[in-house]
């Protein structure tokens, strides 16, 4: 800093040399002592400072380094289960071919006369995704849930979580208080899955439904549909308890 390397050594032996020679050190050269020591503590905390932030910085790059690695993992995984998906999509595509009926009206027939079989790896991948769909509902997180569970309808409409699916679908428009939308899926369930054990519970809220929007002659009759065809369990037990209240 204004000094070259060999005054900035003799300035700092300089107060030595005068002690050695019994000499006393001048004012100005004291003086300069004193500032070229003031640079150098400069200069040193300047440089543990530096070598401070190269530490930090270091340590935030092993960071972003360990997250880059996750996300990395994430996204392999992420990738390998979509491409599970896009071929179970293309397996139940070839499996299920349209046809119309003399009323004109379009349905979808098995091929094979049966369920699609899957392979254990699009069984995990379809557990996965309904589950994720499902914490999504526990978590208080309905809308997220309405989009979850209706595109694994749309997508694996055949799969053995499908009824499931189709009644958590009507409970996270009941706990959105849609309650015209649950209505339509609790039916759904009743329509599409009638050998589901989700049945008596669709049925339920179903009447419950009703009962929300102040439909009280549907909400009795789907009390009374559901102790004539399933007079045991809990949902039973419910619906007598509301008919009691009702009637």
């Amino acid at each position: 800093m204004g000094f070259s390397v060999w005054r900035i050594i003799f300035l700092a032996f300089l107060p030595a040399l005068f002690v050695v020679a019994g000499c006393k050190v001048p004012l100005d050269e004291r003086q300069a002592v004193a500032e070229l020591q003031k640079k150098v503590a400069i200069l040193e905390q300047e440089l543990e400072s530096s070598v401070s932030r190269q530490q930090g910085l270091q340590k935030d790059i092993e960071v972003l380094q360990g997250r880059f690695e996750d996300v990395r993992d994430q996204l392999l995984k992420q990738a390998e289960e979509l491409r599970v998906l896009t071929r179970a999509q293309v397996a139940m595509k070839k499996r299920v071919t349209p046809k119309v009926t003399k009323e004109g009206k379009r349905a979808f027939v098995e091929v094979q006369g049966s369920a699609p079989s899957f392979s254990k790896e699009e069984e995990r991948v379809f557990e996965k995704f309904y589950n994720d769909s499902l914490v999504a509902y526990h978590n208080g997180d309905y809308e997220n849930a309405v989009k979850l569970f209706a595109a694994y309808l749309r997508d694996f409409p055949t799969t053995v979580k499908a009824s499931n699916a189709r009644y958590w679908l009507g409970e996270s428009y009941y706990s959105l208080a849609q309650y015209a939308q649950a209505i339509t899926e609790f039916k759904r369930v009743q329509k599409d899955f009638p050998a589901s054990t989700k049945v008596p519970d669709a049925l339920l809220k179903t009447a419950m439904s009703y009962e929300a929007i102040g439909g009280r002659g549907p909400a009795i009759a789907a009390y009374n549909e559901l102790l004539r065809k399933y007079p045991a369990g809990l949902s039973a037990q419910r619906a007598e308890k509301a008919l009691a209240r009702l009637e």
